[in-house]
């Protein structure tokens, strides 16, 4: 889908698409869960439109960073498609995360979700209401509609990247994009929720300082 295109919920596919995740979905249909690597330069490709026209449909709870004049200070989040394989075309597509900033990457979870990374720390202040640099869980599903932004603040804050999730433990590993970027891993409290909380560790090379 082209950005521009209006979606079922009434805003606009936004722009700057990247990482994304594939589901199966009821009857044959293919969830997709898309990431949007929105910045502040990039305005005229929000879910609300070139200009903002479509703000006061988004119910600003559902905004993660709704700006310290309530103008939607995040442009990046996802958006969700349900895709019929047979016909080749999109059945249904609308915004499930908002409010948040370069989501570039993630990953999918072994229990239908996908995890939509934050590429960016930029802190509250300005046009900004919250921190930013977290991971957010999507759930996969058809009926998601714009899910509440929880941030997954026990999974770190920084420049996030990519996740892997071991089916087995729930463990995730996550990547940093940056130079001299770190790798982590999660060990939830629970091992399908790690909003639940957990402890976070970094890779280290005991023959390296």
């Amino acid at each position: 889908s082209a950005r521009g295109e209006s979606m079922d919920d009434g805003f606009v596919v936004p722009g700057q698409h990247d990482g994304m995740g594939a589901f199966e979905g009821a009857g044959g249909r293919v969830v997709l869960v898309r990431n949007h690597e929105l910045s502040p330069s990039h305005a005229a490709q929000t879910p609300f439109g070139s200009n903002f026209e479509h703000r006061a449909k988004a119910d600003l709870a559902k905004i993660y960073d709704p700006g310290t004049n309530n103008q939607i200070a995040g442009y990046g989040g996802t958006t969700t498609l349900i895709y019929n394989p047979e016909t080749q075309s999109v059945e249904k597509q609308f915004l499930s995360l908002a409010g948040t900033e370069w989501n570039c990457a993630g990953g999918t979870t072994p229990w239908g979700s996908w995890i939509s990374c934050e590429e960016t720390i930029a802190k509250k202040g300005g046009d900004y209401a919250k921190d930013h640099g977290y991971n957010f869980e999507v759930p996969a599903s058809a009926d998601s509609g714009l899910v509440l932004p929880v941030p997954l603040k026990a999974m770190g804050r920084f420049r996030h990247e990519a996740v892997a999730v071991d089916p087995r433990t729930g463990i995730i590993y996550q990547t940093e994009d940056r130079h001299d970027g770190l790798i982590y891993r999660y060990i939830p409290r629970s091992r399908i929720k790690p909003s639940a909380g957990g402890r976070l560790q970094a890779l280290r090379i005991r023959q390296r300082r």
